[in-house]
Order: structure tokens, then C-alpha cells, then sequence
């Protein structure tokens, strides 16, 4: 690799001066300087074992990321052989490496040193090893394979009620919202049902749901009114739960119960249901409760035994608190610390920082190992 650090008049950029100015862009950002000294340790062992040859930033191709995808994959296989083996890393960890690479030369397309990103090609990220090789943490999170085959079954089961049942399909398409509003927001459960430990909890409603900016109002941790982001990929499912439901008026809850005798505990006394309760409490003007934690609970444990989703760590199915620490841990890996911080809307930086020790410690002690083995080799 060059150490010219000169841009030529043509504007190519040299490949050690673009990753110098990607780690001096991240200690801007960093206040620890933590992720900026392992990013730049991780891209500089990457440009040298799988650059070597390299001079400008623009001649990277998928064939380099290619070698650095094989590598990372032996690394982690190494490390599910043999958990003692120092020369493996975790699955994860793996996916975190990769994502520093494919960060700096994401930098470099910002500043047009790139044309495009051979980080991101399918055959080459294809080749990555499943991010739960040689993990040994015990505290669930939903991981991107969990999230996906919940999400597979809950649309399989919601569109088999709609051509069954059409309009009348509320329990599975109500089941696919709840499904996708905790699999991509990151919310705490107890801020979208109603939680019996706090009467301010009683479950949001469709005035807090604003589709066109992608945002949920919730009454967060703090007791406080927060927003919390609505990615577009949970909003179809939400538009159709809408359509479906047809709820009268905004406060209305937007995961109501569809528990017959708590139905019936809200119906005025003059009231005569017919088989509809919903239709009969829209004509008193009366508005259900709001499925429990605990109804979530069931509702998540019946999918993933009905799915047969397998779920890896202590629990036998997706908890919704899982859901929410996926979120995080897929943001902290793909985006960064910050990312994870706002998304789960943490107050204190240091409470996201111990959410996530435990990739933290892996990660450092793989990138110390490295530092102190290049010390040693010298």
C-alpha cells in the first residue's frame, strides 16, 4: 500500500491518505476516541493483507472485499471449532469488521474518491459467516435471520386470513403489525400496550401514529411524550392493521384486545352485542382496551411455536424486550454507537454503552489481540 498522503491534480485519492481522513472524520464524532482507533486499526489491516498492491482508493473491487469476506468467514469458523483458539473471532464480530470497511468506503463515495461501493455487492457479503458463530452471549436479541422469519410467518398468516376472511381477518393482521412495529422500532413494549403496573400506560393510539413524517408518539421511560421513528419497512403493515381495524375515531387504541369477556367489560349496560363486539362498541361510542404485556407475550410465544422459528438462547420464543435490543445491536454493528443511542432513545450514553459491553469487550479484545500480535511480530 502507498504511504504517498498527496492527492494528485487528477483527483484520485491515495488509499492510506483516504483512510486518514476517514479516521480523522470519526474522532470528530467520537468523544472516546474508541471507535475511531478501531476503525482505523480494522481498515488499515484490511487495506494492508487485502490491498497490498494498491495505490489509489478507486482501484478497490469486490474481489478485495471477496478475500476480506473469506477471511473474516475462516476467522469465525475457527473460532466455533475452538472457542480457545486466539486466531478466531466471533460471527459478529466478523459483521462488525466488515461494516468498518464498508463504512470508510461508503466516506469515500461521500467524497467522490469512489464510484460505487464493492462492500455491498450480494456475492460478496454473501460470503460472510452467520453472525451467531462461535457466540457465547446468553442475553437475547432478535438477530436480522429471528427478525425475518418472524416477519416471513406473520405476513404468510395475515394474508391466508385476508383471502379467508377478508375485512373480518383482525387477530393476524393485527398479530403482523404488532410483529413488525417491535421488530424495526425499537420501542419498549410497555410504551405501544397497556402495562397493568402504570395507569398512564394504556397503549397508543391512532392520534399518536403519524405515517406521513414516520414517526409513533409514545410516553416514554421518563414519563415523558417522545417520538419514536417508524421505519417504512413496519408502515405496510401498519397502513393495512388500519384498514382492517377502520377505527371510528383516533383514540381509539391502536392494538386493541380482541379478548371477548374484556370486550364485554367495557360494553355499556343497554348495550346488545350481536357476535361483533367491535361493531357493537362503535355504535355506543365506546372504545376497547388495549391488548397487556402480557397478551404480547402470548401472542409472540404462540407465532414463533405455530412458525416454528428458531430461536437461539435461553428463551424458547421472541421476547418483546428482544425485539428492542435487535434494533440497537443491528444499529450499533451497521451505523455506530450514536445511531443505537437515539433509536432506543437512551438519555445517558453510558446506558447504551452497557447494553452493548458485551460487543464492546469481544471487539476489543479481538482488536488488542491484533494490535499487541503486530507489536509481537516485529
Amino acid at each position: 500500500m502507498s504511504q504517498d498522503q498527496t492527492t494528485p491534480s487528477d483527483g484520485r485519492k491515495p488509499l492510506e491518505a483516504a483512510i486518514e481522513h476517514f479516521v480523522a472524520d470519526k474522532e470528530k464524532l467520537d468523544g472516546s476516541g474508541n471507535y475511531a482507533d478501531m476503525a482505523g486499526r480494522v481498515v488499515r489491516r484490511w487495506a494492508n493483507q487485502h490491498c497490498e498492491r494498491l495505490e489509489y482508493v478507486d482501484e478497490v473491487e469486490p474481489r478485495h472485499m471477496e478475500s476480506y469476506a473469506d477471511y473474516l468467514a475462516r476467522r469465525a469458523q475457527a473460532r466455533a471449532a475452538d472457542p480457545t483458539d486466539e486466531a478466531g473471532i466471533t460471527g459478529r464480530t466478523a459483521h462488525q469488521y466488515y461494516s468498518l470497511v464498508r463504512a470508510f468506503l461508503t466516506h469515500c463515495q461521500k467524497w467522490e474518491w469512489l464510484s460505487e461501493n464493492p462492500a455491498i455487492v450480494e456475492r460478496v457479503t454473501g460470503k460472510l459467516p452467520d453472525q451467531s458463530l462461535g457466540q457465547t452471549d446468553t442475553q437475547q436479541f432478535w438477530s436480522p435471520d429471528e427478525r425475518q422469519a418472524l416477519c416471513n410467518y406473520a405476513d404468510k398468516q395475515a394474508h391466508a386470513a385476508i383471502d379467508a376472511d377478508g375485512m373480518a381477518a383482525r387477530t393476524e393482521v393485527r398479530d403482523r403489525a404488532l410483529v413488525y412495529v417491535l421488530a424495526y422500532t425499537g420501542a419498549r413494549v410497555s410504551e405501544l400496550v397497556r402495562d397493568s403496573r402504570d395507569e398512564r400506560r394504556t397503549g397508543i393510539t391512532w392520534a399518536d401514529v403519524d405515517l406521513a413524517d414516520n414517526r409513533i408518539q409514545v410516553l416514554g421511560k421518563n414519563q415523558e411524550r417522545q417520538h419514536l421513528q417508524l421505519p417504512e419497512q413496519a408502515q405496510p403493515a401498519i397502513e393495512r392493521w388500519e384498514t382492517v381495524l377502520d377505527p371510528p375515531v383516533d383514540s381509539w387504541p391502536v392494538f386493541p384486545t380482541l379478548h371477548a369477556p374484556s370486550l364485554h367489560s367495557v360494553l355499556p349496560e343497554d348495550a346488545e352485542p350481536d357476535g361483533d363486539l367491535l361493531a357493537t362498541l362503535r355504535e355506543h361510542d365506546a372504545r376497547p382496551p388495549s391488548i397487556s404485556v402480557n397478551g404480547v407475550r402470548s401472542i409472540l410465544k404462540r407465532l414463533c411455536e405455530e412458525g416454528d422459528i428458531d430461536v437461539d438462547g435461553p428463551k424458547d420464543y421472541l421476547t418483546p424486550h428482544g425485539a428492542r435490543r435487535g434494533v440497537g445491536e443491528f444499529l450499533y454493528r451497521n451505523v455506530g454507537f450514536e445511531a443505537a443511542q437515539r433509536a432506543l432513545r437512551h438519555e445517558d450514553p453510558s446506558t447504551t454503552s452497557q447494553m452493548y459491553s458485551h460487543i464492546e469487550a469481544s471487539e476489543l479484545a479481538d482488536v488488542t489481540s491484533e494490535a499487541f500480535e503486530e507489536t509481537d511480530d516485529k
